[in-house]
């Protein structure tokens, strides 16, 4: 009897290190299949810098949150910081060996990071990259190597106040007649107006990344720029969020502008009140190509190996079919993921179609070096401190000694 009671016992003890040993599974994020790692990993804190506002800030904040509750010992500690300050921050931050270990943000500062050599590459191999736009992907690539994954598609489109006119017009004349009534916004910076040069067969950069506008016939196009600006109804001021606030508040008809607007766009006018068509085709010229680029995330070269694998979860959630139909839904983001069905977000169709009539965001550090001079040339343009020819020819030389080209 005693050693039947001992091997009962011995049994249960057994039985129980076995199941402690096993202990229950992290919940997973959506799309992840099952994995072997333990609720009771060690926990690891990690970083988001971004540059989100309003709306988008409402949505990727949330789906932080619900990465967290899904993930307890991963703690993720955000912070918003302006846009226009975000890259000067991570650079000096990451250069001194700080930083945060995640950061967000246009394929061109991704390259002038990676240039730097403050990223770390990404694992390619990882499963969840092949539910990307391949495309999308590719863009993360500089030199070669993944520095970058995508959370989404960008494009500047048209947005037109449904309430205010009944259809987008057929081309850019019939534009600036229905904008003499019903006015239109307009960001008086290079990022939005780069758009033109397409149009009238003009080049930023030659193969060698060289500045080439001047002698590939961007003073004409700024020149239509400029005249678009003074036509009646047209409102240019390099204060994106004050553009933003025209079309929002109901004071404008037509707005370029990408879909981080869109959100706030519809709480303000109403979904049935909003839609986005392509730019229209300027006649005797062609059609305008805004640029196409991918919001990447990226990590931190300084980050160690167990906050890189905390990353990689946060980007893996980030990047799932159901967080990415939410960022669609809420945010009126275009999906990198490619398993997301966009066609019942008219608002997101309409950025879709302008996706053929767009231009590569290039992927390089060359691009850096452009900001600052083509913004000052768009500003001596339009206050007429310098004609189209002498205000590029200026802002290339600067542009092309940055670069040593």
């Amino acid at each position: 009897m005693n050693r039947y009671v001992f091997a009962l016992v011995a049994g249960l003890i057994a039985l129980s290190l076995v199941l402690t040993g096993c202990g229950p599974a992290a919940t997973e994020a959506p799309g992840e299949e099952p994995t072997e790692e333990s609720a009771e990993a060690a926990p690891v804190t990690i970083s988001v810098w971004h540059g989100y506002i309003e709306t988008e800030e409402e949505v990727f904040s949330q789906a932080v949150s619900d990465f967290m509750t899904a993930n307890p010992n991963i703690t993720v500690e955000t912070l918003a910081v302006p846009f226009d300050e975000l890259q000067n921050k991570f650079q000096t931050e990451a250069a001194a060996g700080g930083g945060p270990t995640l950061v967000p943000g246009p394929q061109d500062r991704m390259a002038s990071y990676a240039s730097a050599g403050l990223l770390a590459e990404i694992d390619g191999t990882a499963g969840f990259i092949d539910d990307l736009v391949p495309a999308a992907v590719n863009g993360g690539r500089v030199e070669g190597q993944l520095v970058g994954l995508p959370l989404n598609n960008k494009v500047v489109a048209m947005f037109y106040n449904q309430s205010m006119v009944d259809a987008p017009p057929a081309d850019f004349d019939e534009l600036l007649d229905m904008a003499a009534n019903s006015g239109l916004a307009i960001t008086a910076d290079w990022f939005h107006n780069y758009m033109w040069l397409p149009a009238f067969d003009a080049q930023l950069f030659d193969d060698d990344y060289r500045c080439v506008l001047v002698e590939t016939g961007a003073a004409d196009a700024f020149a239509y720029f400029k005249s678009v600006c003074e036509s009646e109804g047209v409102t240019c001021d390099s204060n994106d969020g004050d553009m933003d606030t025209l079309f929002r508040q109901g004071e404008v008809a037509f707005r370029f502008q990408g879909p981080w607007m869109a959100g706030d766009a519809i709480a303000d006018l109403g979904a049935e009140n909003v839609g986005v068509a392509r730019i229209p085709a300027i006649p005797e010229a062609g059609d305008p190509h805004p640029w196409n680029q991918s919001e990447m995330i990226s990590i931190n070269v300084n980050a160690t190996s167990e906050e890189v694998d905390a990353a990689m979860r946060l980007i893996e959630y980030l990047t799932s079919a159901e967080i990415q139909r939410t960022f669609l839904n809420d945010a009126n983001w275009i999906p990198s993921n490619a398993g997301v069905d966009t066609s019942t977000n008219p608002v997101v169709g309409g950025f879709l179609d302008q996706v053929p009539f767009s231009d590569p965001f290039p992927v390089v550090a060359e691009l850096g070096a452009t900001w600052e001079p083509m913004g000052n040339a768009v500003t001596q343009i339009l206050e007429e401190v310098l004609p189209p020819e002498e205000a590029l020819t200026e802002a290339c030389d600067l542009i092309n000694t940055a670069n040593n080209k």
